[in-house]
């Protein structure tokens, strides 16, 4: 897919905001073994994208400053 600069600082935004909230959820709750493996492997998906999107960002629309 190609995705215009505009849509990638979206889901970039969206992206940090998930992994925030899953971060907040591993502080906060009393989870069981299972669940904090599964939250922490979806982090871990998440930031893998995070970086490729922002690689990509970087690529097709460098910061201006």
């Amino acid at each position: 897919m190609n995705f215009s600069p505009k849509a990638i600082r979206f889901i970039v935004e969206a992206l940090e905001y998930r992994i925030e909230a899953y971060q907040k959820q591993l502080e906060r709750e009393n989870l069981n073994d299972d669940e904090v493996s599964d939250i922490s492997n979806d982090m871990m998906f998440l930031e893998s994208l995070l970086e490729d999107l922002k690689k990509q960002l970087s690529t097709i629309a460098p910061s201006i400053f």
